[in-house]
């Protein structure tokens, strides 16, 4: 095996927790698991498994929420504010 890369990573931390008790019972890390991830997309020149394309509907609602009317808030606090109000 060649030289190890370390980076950086964003995850969902629920997803990221969840991972790891399921990894653990396979005897593996995070690491490890990424690991043959990241293999399995090598070997196989794609993603390991079948990801669906979006319904119709799907990309209608996505459509939908990527207008500019919608209200974008800063903070928890100001879209709340704005709730009560």
């Amino acid at each position: 095996m060649g030289t190890r890369r370390q980076t950086s990573i964003k995850v969902d931390p629920i997803a990221w927790n969840a991972a790891k008790i399921i990894f653990k019972e396979y005897n593996l890390t995070v690491t490890d698991a990424i690991n043959i991830f990241l293999n399995r997309v090598r070997i196989e020149g794609g993603l390991p498994f079948p990801v669906k394309v979006p319904s119709e509907r799907l990309r209608e609602a996505m459509g939908e929420a990527d207008t500019d009317n919608l209200v974008r808030y800063d903070s928890i606090e100001d879209m709340m504010n704005d709730l009560k109000s």
